[in-house]
């Protein structure tokens, strides 16, 4: 729920993003009223050892004044929209410096724009965005070249797609779909992909019929009963690709956003761009929001711990305590 309605909300800059980033990171920030933290990472190609500490150190360059000037700049035009911003630079790589930032300061969510690189430029360069999705425990709002310029500032979203697999770490992306849609009394849609290779048998579409009904019942079961009562809830199953007909859903209505589960790609799908990330990310038109599935068993632990026990303090002082014996 802290997600859904989030107080701080990290947006990463590269400082040569257009507008459309800052349109919805107003957006976003307005709809809880959030403070965002605007963070430009320097990476280590810009610096250098000091022979006195022994410690790398930035070069002392017009360029890293410029970088101040421009975040100075972005801060002074959130503040103009009522927003508290505050600038941060890091120094280092993005994807080791943001997590830790994310924990210090009680991120509840990071927005970062999404660069198409493929080929041999992904491969050296990678992409930030999906980096963060892959390495960070809360939502990273993606937006993507496609997504549409910003969303009018007065209007909250009123339609939310959720795509889900039916992995048992993927309830955590239902959860949270639910709780944004009912934070922001949005119409949910639960989306889930069949692979047409799975279907087999006698009739195709007689076995088709049959693993749609199913997939339908149990997308159904997987809604928490809070969400039933106060959201209005689609329920869709298709049969094909799963990113070509996720983009089919989400371009058939105007989505405000689309929420996906973040499971690591293999390094093909990474050289190639040719996971469902980022193909959604690319070509969507609104933001993407990925959820980093849990270890199942720590879930499902955690659940038991402090829905079993009826003092929140004590059930904390456990949860501490099993951490430190396992070293998780």
């Amino acid at each position: 729920r802290r997600w859904s309605n989030p107080e701080t909300i990290l947006v990463v800059t590269n400082l040569l993003e257009g507008p459309s980033v800052m349109l919805h990171a107003t957006y976003q920030a307005r709809l809880s009223g959030a403070k965002i933290l605007l963070v430009h990472v320097i990476r280590p190609s810009t610096l250098r050892a000091d022979p006195g500490a022994g410690m790398p150190s930035t070069l002392p360059s017009p360029a890293l004044r410029i970088v101040q000037v421009a975040l100075d700049n972005m801060v002074r035009a959130f503040e103009r929209e009522g927003i508290l911003c505050e600038p941060v630079i890091l120094r280092g790589v993005p994807t080791e410096q943001i997590p830790i930032l994310v924990k210090c300061r009680g991120v509840e969510r990071v927005l970062v724009a999404n660069r198409n690189a493929r080929g041999v430029e992904r491969l050296l360069m990678g992409s930030v965005a999906e980096e963060l999705a892959a390495v960070l425990d809360i939502p990273v709002c993606i937006i993507g070249q496609a997504a549409h310029p910003g969303p009018r500032l007065e209007i909250p979203p009123g339609r939310i797609l959720v795509a889900t697999s039916f992995r048992p770490s993927s309830s955590l992306c239902v959860s949270f779909g639910c709780a944004f849609a009912e934070e922001h009394h949005a119409r949910l849609t639960l989306l889930h992909v069949l692979e047409p290779s799975r279907l087999c048998g006698g009739s195709q579409y007689v076995e088709a019929q049959a693993a749609t009904g199913a997939a339908r019942q149990k997308l159904a079961d997987g809604i928490p009963g809070r969400a039933r009562e106060r959201c209005g809830i689609d329920l869709e199953v298709r049969v094909g690709d799963a990113a070509t007909e996720i983009l089919k859903v989400a371009s058939s209505v105007h989505y405000d956003f689309v929420i996906l589960g973040s499971p690591p790609d293999s390094i093909v799908t990474r050289i190639l761009g040719s996971s469902v990330i980022h193909r959604v990310v690319s070509e969507a038109n609104c933001p993407v929001i990925t959820v980093k599935p849990v270890d199942v068993t720590v879930q499902a632990a955690t659940h038991e711990l402090f829905h079993a026990q009826p003092d929140p303090d004590i059930a904390a002082a456990k949860y501490l305590r099993s951490i430190a014996r396992t070293g998780a």
